[in-house]
């Protein structure tokens, strides 16, 4: 047997890349339709599969695609936001904007999309299934968990009342409901506003600057 060391066969990685355009099909049809509305069979047709059998080659059953689903799609984020939150070389409270402002970019760049964890896709599942609600709940802790630790990075530029493990939780619920709003109010610009706001609110827990 042959080992590939940091190599992926072409073969693998075909099947690899035809998965993610499958999740991300989904992703689009389950947020515009839900988890539980939505069958195997639509699946398949809106993903471009040529039947169960094609479909369950990559999936076990719908609740185990419902997973990696959500996963991707905090993949996705994960691109853009994490990475800005773990940017060393940028100031904390700047990473903190830079933050809200790559959560609302991406409502605006797709925003009849599943773009984001935030929002109704996330919510649904959460409710339909034990096994999604832990992993969804997982996946907030690490978000959450990332933002407390750049406040915390913040301390010196911050409020000393200000609880790095509550505004890190207040960003993440804003930024959920705005996307939730927006997706049923079918405008987009809400994100947008909140995020401004947002900013504002996060602003105001800086120390005021000193004139020397």
């Amino acid at each position: 047997m042959h080992l590939l060391l940091g190599l992926v066969s072409p073969s693998i990685a075909g099947v690899n890349t035809r998965r993610i355009q499958i999740l991300d099909s989904a992703a689009e049809l389950i947020s515009t339709k839900g988890f539980a509305q939505t069958s195997v069979d639509e699946l398949i047709a809106y993903a471009g599969l040529s039947g169960k059998s094609h479909f369950y080659h990559y999936f076990s059953s719908k609740e185990q695609l419902g997973h990696e689903v959500i996963t991707r799609q905090f993949d996705l984020v994960a691109e853009r936001g994490l990475a800005i939150l773990r940017d060393a070389m940028r100031p904390p409270m700047e990473r903190l904007y830079a933050f809200i402002d790559a959560i609302v970019e991406l409502q605006l760049e797709a925003p009849d999309r599943c773009r984001s964890p935030f929002g109704a896709l996330a919510t649904e599942m959460g409710d339909l299934d034990e096994g999604f609600r832990l992993r969804i709940a997982q996946m907030f802790r690490v978000w959450s968990g990332q933002l407390q630790t750049v406040i915390e990075e913040a301390q010196d530029d911050l409020s000393p009342d200000v609880s790095s493990q509550r505004l890190a939780r207040f960003i993440i619920s804003t930024l959920e409901g705005a996307t939730q709003m927006a997706r049923m109010k079918r405008e987009v610009g809400i994100v947008q506003g909140v995020g401004l706001d947002l900013k504002r609110f996060v602003a105001s827990h800086q120390k005021p600057m000193t004139v020397q």
